[in-house]
């Protein structure tokens, strides 16, 4: 008798695998980000696995994502895509990136 699926391992998995095909990564290129096997993702991405908590932070590292996202999917759009740009930024050139934004932002409203 196949095992019942809980909803939220089924909705973890979704963004998982998501996330992972956004980013063009195979299954096996996600095991070597985030240390856990290409069965192991396949599982968790069909809601067969839950994740620890440990794996969810591996995961969030691994796809450059936060466990937030992870978990409930509400970020922002492109959140998963400017906070990673956001950290190659030297220190020293911070300031003059966040002030633009903040007048792009402004320019919106």
């Amino acid at each position: 008798m196949p095992r019942e699926l809980k909803d939220i391992n089924v909705e973890i998995g979704a963004r998982i695998k998501e996330t992972r095909k956004a980013q063009k990564l195979t299954r096996e290129q996600l095991a070597e980000l985030s240390g856990y096997s290409a069965n192991f993702i396949q599982e968790v991405e069909r809601g067969r696995s839950g994740l620890s908590s440990e794996s969810i932070r591996f995961f969030s590292m691994a796809l450059k994502i936060s466990a937030d996202t992870l978990l409930f999917g509400n970020a922002p759009e492109g959140f998963e895509y400017i906070i990673p740009k956001l950290k190659t930024v030297p220190p020293e050139k911070l300031d003059h990136i966040l002030r633009i934004l903040e007048e792009a932002i402004e320019c919106t409203r």
